[in-house]
C-alpha cells in the first residue's frame, strides 16, 4: 500500500504512521515537505485573517517515523526517490519517504 502526504498532512497522520508500524504492515508513506501547510495558507489569503498561526510547519522529520519502529528516509533528487521507493516496496515493513520540495503559492 502506498500512501501520499504533504508536511500539512503527515502531522495529522503520524497516528496512522504509528499503528502501521505497530503491526508491522507494509505501507510506504511519500511525504512531501515544503515546511508549510499550503492548503490553509491558501484560505488564508482568500478570507484575509489577521496574524493566523501555526501555517508554517518546520522540523517536521523522519525521526518521527523512526521512533515509531519504520524505515524512514530523506530524499532530495528524483534518482533518491526511485531507490528509496524501490528498496521500500521489498522491506516488508511500514517505510516513511519524506521528498524536500520548494513552497509554492497555493491559490483556490
Amino acid at each position: 500500500m502506498i500512501g501520499l502526504l504533504g508536511d500539512g498532512s503527515f502531522q495529522y497522520s503520524v497516528q496512522a504512521i504509528c499503528t502501521a508500524a505497530q503491526h508491522n504492515l507494509a505501507i510506504v508513506y511519500v511525504v512531501m515537505r515544503n515546511q508549510e501547510y499550503s492548503i490553509l495558507k491558501s484560505f488564508a489569503v482568500l478570507e484575509e485573517p489577521a496574524g493566523v498561526p501555526g501555517l508554517d510547519l518546520p522540523g517536521l522529520d523522519t525521526p518521527v517515523a523512526r521512533g515509531f519502529g519504520c524505515i524512514a528516509v530523506d530524499v532530495e533528487t528524483t534518482e533518491e526517490l526511485e531507490r528509496e521507493f524501490k528498496s521500500a516496496l521489498t522491506a516488508g515493513t511500514t517505510t516513511v519517504i519524506v521528498v524536500a520540495t520548494q513552497p509554492q503559492k497555493a491559490t483556490l
